[in-house]
């Protein structure tokens, strides 16, 4: 049982230091040659140096018979100041290219990171353990990049190694043995701990995130306001000190058991090298050895200390770099259900259809969408009106495929939607979202960012008009080069949420689309905002697909169809004309709309 557990481990060890090699040549083939080909010179040079030490001792003390003894000191300390120049160079250059390689391996992972969260389904992020698991994956970013460093730091160890151990066995087979048995207590320890280290950082992910979280509620300017108004800047740093804590107790729980540990097994090899000393002193002594075989095995029972504790030390390192690429590669582990495999082109929606839709969102129980039925007609504009929870982002968020459904059918021009390539479908809609925020970019960077490729300051500026944002274009300093924050620019401009929601919809007018979304489009806008924006909208959405939803029942006259939803399932459909003499849910929540108006006439 232990043999296989020992042989997986192997395998999976050396699949991680192929894959972290893979992504080193990736990354830089160049940088990746030249940093094993250094790596060999450290080894092989500090041997050369202890055995030059050797022979100079030998001729000083005059136990080595060479003709001009004189010429060969000067030749020996020449080769001593050739070896320290190649050192010196060897070393530098090296470290160049270690930076770097650091900085293009940082870049390939940095952006695979990225690619995973831009691709994920919406779902993952309402989950903890995929936040938790990105968490962690950022974090190790770093210590991923540092198993090539001890690959090569193994490389160069197993050569120092070998050469010093080789010269020694031949000398006295003991002095190896004796080092090896020092060295593997050491080395066990440090694998043990390094695995428990690791796992208690991953079990204290979720205490990071917290800490991390109560951090910013202190330093980010959103929360500013609220932190002053309500005067809880010493109960946010208790509870800051209070996470902190708690990890911290258990951190230096396990540190202290290992540096105890670590001290103590250290003092085995040290007994070693002070055995080897006494040994060869009294060979020396006894005129059984010269005097230059002292400080020739004192340097390499040293050097094989250093090989073997750089070994282990790089093994474990890789080690717990393993941990780290697996949990990297543990975020393959969540898969999207969001399957791409449409081979349909879309170029314009003429028809939308929603055919007995039922939907649950992923972890719950209960359907949010209940057998939807309702048709979007050719250059119709419908309204999706219902109290919140009643399912109108849903729908939304189900037509562009954020979301599977469950059961039923969603159609474009009388094609499942699936059956088209996503991205042909998300190409054709505009959208306004409910919760839609701007980008700490310029201005012209925050419109033209919905599609760039169609991008010039004239359509920006159109988009803008179209949404009511001339004012906040007049003001701005820099005009489209105007940052929309001050986190990167000290003349950029912080917008109210109503001017926040006009700059989000110009992104939305601007993006090239057969059909449009507008989710609570007027929810912050004052009503004159509110009246213009209606009005562009009555030329904007002209012969194009429309859907908006709306709590102010006010701004349905636009619509052409009102569809009434309730608890995910549709109550009513027509006109408003229609709905308010049926006198059902919606003439109900318009009475409550329009008696406020009355009271106030009153």
């Amino acid at each position: 049982m232990k043999k296989k557990r020992l042989q997986s481990y192997m395998i999976e060890f050396i699949k991680i230091v192929i894959y972290c090699i893979i992504v080193s040549w990736k990354s830089s083939p160049f940088y990746t040659i030249i940093r094993f080909l250094c790596s060999i010179i450290t080894p092989l040079t500090g041997l050369a140096v202890t055995f030059l030490g050797k022979y100079i001792l030998d001729l000083l003390a005059g136990e080595a018979y060479i003709n001009n003894s004189e010429t060969m000191l000067i030749f020996f300390f020449l080769c001593l100041f050739l070896i320290a120049v190649i050192r010196l160079i060897s070393g530098k250059f090296q470290e160049y290219c270690q930076m770097m390689h650091n900085e293009v391996v940082n870049q390939e992972l940095s952006l695979k990171l990225m690619d995973k969260g831009i691709n994920a389904d919406l779902e993952f992020f309402d989950n903890p353990a995929f936040y938790n698991k990105l968490s962690a994956a950022t974090m190790d970013i770093q210590h991923i990049n540092m198993v090539l460093f001890n690959i090569i730091s193994a490389f160069s160890a197993f050569i120092t190694f070998a050469a010093s151990i080789s010269v020694l066995v031949r000398y006295d087979i003991l002095y190896g043995v004796l080092m090896l048995a020092a060295g593997v207590p050491a080395g066990v320890s440090a694998v043990i701990y390094t695995k428990k280290l690791y796992f208690l950082s991953l079990s204290q992910i979720e205490g990071e995130r917290k800490k991390g979280y109560v951090n910013s509620l202190a330093t980010n300017r959103q929360y500013a306001p609220s932190v002053r108004l309500f005067s809880i800047g010493d109960l946010l740093k208790k509870r800051y000190s209070a996470v902190w804590e708690t990890l911290f107790r258990e951190r230096r729980k396990s540190i202290k058991l290992r540096s105890i540990v670590s001290c103590l097994l250290s003092f085995l090899p040290e007994l070693v090298i002070l055995y080897v000393g006494i040994d060869v002193s009294v060979k020396v002594l006894g005129k059984q050895a010269p005097i230059g075989d002292y400080s020739l095995y004192i340097g390499l029972v040293n050097q094989l200390w250093m090989g073997i504790y750089m070994l282990i030390n790089a093994a474990v390192q890789i080690y717990d770099n393993q941990l780290r690429v697996n949990n990297f590669k543990s975020l393959d582990a969540f898969k999207n259900r969001i399957i791409n495999n449409g081979r349909r082109k879309l170029d314009e929606i003429e028809c939308i259809e929603y055919l007995n839709v039922t939907f649950t969102y992923p972890g719950n129980t209960s359907p949010s969408l209940k057998n939807v039925s309702f048709t979007v007609d050719k250059a119709e504009k419908i309204v999706l009106v219902g109290l919140n929870g009643s399912g109108k982002s849903t729908l939304i968020k189900l037509l562009l495929r954020f979301y599977d459904i469950d059961d039923g059918a969603i159609k474009i021009n009388g094609v499942d939607i699936k059956e088209y390539d996503i991205n042909d479908v998300r190409r054709n809609f505009s959208v306004y979202f409910q919760d839609d925020f701007n980008y700490c970019f310029s201005l012209r960077d925050n419109i033209a960012i919905a599609d760039d490729a169609y991008a010039s300051d004239e359509r920006i500026i159109g988009a803008l008009h179209e949404s009511g944002s001339d004012d906040i274009l007049r003001k701005a300093p820099g005009g489209l080069d105007t940052y929309l924050s001050r986190m990167f620019s000290e003349t950029g401009i912080e917008l109210s949420i109503g001017q926040g929601q006009k700059v989000a919809l110009a992104r939305a007018f601007f993006r090239r689309h057969t059909a449009l979304i507008l989710d609570e489009p007027s929810s912050s806008l004052d009503p004159k905002s509110e009246h213009e924006l209606f009005e562009h909208l009555k030329i904007l959405t002209d012969g194009k697909i429309t859907i908006f939803t709306s709590h102010r029942l006010s701004n349905v006259s636009l619509a052409d169809k009102i569809i009434v939803l309730d608890s995910g399932e549709v109550l009513e459909i027509g006109t408003q004309g229609e709905l308010l003499k049926n006198k059902g849910r919606y003439a109900e929540l318009f009475g409550y709309q329009r008696d406020k108006f009355v009271t106030v006439q009153t």
